[in-house]
């Protein structure tokens, strides 16, 4: 009787290793080839993140923010700088700050040694020309711990496995609702992410939502929880998610200034039509109240780092 009961556990624990590892390779994958992320999987622990928004002059058109960039990516990547992990064109800004100008034309998102590293590289003088020619940049650090962004997958695999032994109603394929029948805010988030569709000849299978978020009153907390599970719900079924999570550390700058948030996320959604669709559901329309936040900046954004052509072809 032993013998067949550690039999059992064997074969059981043999069988969530390598779900474990299929659902990491899953969304691995997706990262590497739909959403353009260079990111390492392992790092050392002094590695400093951050997170630049650019703002580039509308004259100068799609071709103007791809080659600045362009640009900045060679200056992060030059000797003794860091690694540029993602790269995004802003397509429609979902949330809108109180602290920052909610007006951003691309993100890079970058890794450095050191919080030093990045110091010294924020004070050259080739990170000063390419900001400099923007109508305005913010940086943003963060602290990205690899344990947990490694894990992210997984507690996602284990939020669909909960589904599926709970025999809870799926999410996907979303409901649609009649815009008339929609809450007042859904219904103009319908209109603003129709923006989205210009960016279709860029890629229409992969939208990454930035975030900056400082988390509200006890209340508030409370109803972005549960906002926030109903969502986790979704994205484990449709295999979407978070790439990214980490504390938020501000950084002192030429422009930038000092602002509050606590935390940071990078979220992949399946592309554009998905984004139509999720906005449009009845299931949106349902927790989208509930999304709650003391303050939020947060923009969903068209991968373009394999378009910039260079280092990381």
């Amino acid at each position: 009787m032993t013998k067949i009961f550690l039999l059992f556990m064997v074969v059981g624990i043999a069988g969530a290793v390598i779900a474990g590892i299929w659902q990491h390779l899953r969304y691995l994958r997706v990262r590497r080839e739909r959403v353009d992320d260079r990111q390492p999987l392992l790092y050392p622990g002094a590695t400093f993140h951050t997170v630049t928004l650019l703002k580039v002059e509308a004259a100068l058109g799609r071709e103007g923010e791809l080659a600045t960039l362009r640009a900045l990516r060679d200056v992060i990547e030059a000797p003794g700088g860091g690694r540029v992990v993602y790269a995004g064109l802003v397509g429609v800004t979902m949330a809108e700050s109180t602290q920052l100008a909610n007006d951003w034309s691309a993100v890079v998102l970058a890794q450095y040694p050191s919080r030093d590293a990045f110091d010294r590289w924020h004070e050259s003088a080739d990170v000063g020309k390419v900001l400099g020619g923007c109508e305005r940049s913010y940086v943003h650090g963060f602290q990205r711990s690899a344990l947990l962004n490694g894990m992210l997958p997984i507690m996602l695999g284990a939020v669909r496995l909960r589904d599926l032994v709970l025999r809870r109603k799926p999410i996907l394929p979303f409901e649609p609702l009649a815009d008339e029948d929609a809450l007042p805010p859904i219904q103009m988030k319908r209109k603003e992410i129709l923006k989205l569709d210009d960016y279709r000849d860029i890629r229409d299978d992969a939208i990454v939502i930035v975030n900056l978020i400082q988390p509200g009153t006890a209340e508030q907390r409370s109803a972005d929880g549960s906002y926030t599970q109903e969502m986790m719900r979704g994205m484990a079924e449709g295999g979407y998610g978070p790439m990214h999570m980490g504390r938020a550390v501000g950084v002192e700058g030429r422009v930038e200034g000092q602002h509050r948030f606590k935390h940071f996320a990078a979220v992949y959604y399946p592309g554009i039509d998905h984004m139509h669709a999720m906005i449009g559901s009845a299931f949106i329309n349902r927790i989208g109240p509930g999304k709650q936040l003391g303050d939020t900046l947060a923009v969903a954004t068209i991968p373009v780092l394999s378009k910039l052509g260079g280092a990381n072809q």
